[in-house]
């Protein structure tokens, strides 16, 4: 139970440190880039710990689709970004695939 937690940590810092890529400009902001840095060590770190655990296969595949879905409907949520009938449908697919792979472990 730890490591699934640990890999929900790791996809939702992926989502932080993606956000905080958006902002910094290049490399002209160093707020956000130092948030961005610090966001993708700690999703490592965690996605490394995770799968000590898990399969490989299976914590990288939580992770990118926590990380992709989280990080679109951010885009969605907070910069107003669209959605497409096609984007959303690929989403569910995404969705479905980390169900099936958690129920699958």
């Amino acid at each position: 139970m730890m490591a699934w937690a640990l890999l929900i940590l790791a996809g939702i810092e992926e989502v932080i440190a993606t956000i905080a890529m958006k902002y910094m400009d290049g490399l002209k902001k160093k707020g956000p880039l130092f948030v961005m840095v610090i966001g993708f060590a700690f999703s490592f770190y965690c996605l490394s710990h995770a799968m000590r655990i898990l399969p490989a296969g299976v914590a990288y595949g939580v992770w990118t689709g926590v990380g992709s879905v989280g990080i679109t409907l951010t885009g969605i949520l907070w910069f107003k970004e669209k959605l497409g009938i096609y984007q959303l449908i690929s989403l569910c697919f995404i969705l479905i695939g980390v169900i099936g792979l958690k129920m699958a472990s």
